[in-house]
């Protein structure tokens, strides 16, 4: 949650860039204490949700200590382990990994991403650029945007071309490949303040 990261990763202008609509119930995969869970509850108001997913008890009760000083913000937080995210078959419309692609070790909370996701749902990859640097994970752990579309074909994704979301990470959008879905159209997001 540190304020210096949103320089270089600012959660508002990337989730922009990814069809998270008003109304839209959400799963925050490795949400960590809400860096991106907080706006994406934003985003989706009091008519949507947002389930915060991690396998990291003190993340998640950070998580609650935050949303709990908002009561408008419609949040739910949930332990899992990385093979099964708790929440139901086709039970949300989008499904959002940020930071998380490169640290998977199979292909377990992929297919649970597939599985929770309704068939127009898409799910939204942030991950970091390929890059050696002083911050975040070695680079020999990082995945190049063409092995993380790799890696979501072989978890049973469509993906899409990747685009840049700041100096040192890429976003993708995917498709269960399952669903063969219609395209979701961006609805323009009205202020609710």
């Amino acid at each position: 949650m540190d304020p210096d990261r949103a320089r270089y990763l600012d959660p508002k202008a990337i989730l922009e860039r990814f069809p998270i609509r008003s109304g839209d119930t959400v799963a925050d995969i490795g949400s960590g204490p809400g860096f991106f869970t907080v706006p994406i509850a934003e985003i989706v108001g009091h008519q949507g949700r947002v389930y915060a997913i991690d396998v990291e008890e003190p993340m998640l009760e950070d998580l609650r200590a935050h949303v709990a000083e908002r009561s408008e913000l419609r949040v739910t937080a949930l332990r899992s382990i990385e093979d099964a995210v708790p929440l139901p078959d086709q039970s949300v419309d989008f499904a959002f990994m940020a930071c998380v692609l490169h640290e998977l070790e199979g292909l377990g909370t992929l297919r649970e991403a597939s599985r929770i996701l309704r068939p127009a749902g898409a799910l939204g990859i942030v991950d970091w650029k390929k890059l050696k640097q002083k911050i975040g994970p070695p680079r020999e752990h990082r995945l190049t945007p063409q092995e993380a579309e790799e890696l979501l074909r072989r978890g049973g994704f469509l993906p899409k071309a990747p685009f840049e979301v700041g100096p040192y990470h890429y976003g993708l959008v995917a498709h269960p490949g399952w669903a063969r879905a219609p395209k979701r159209a961006k609805s323009r997001r009205k202020s609710s303040r």
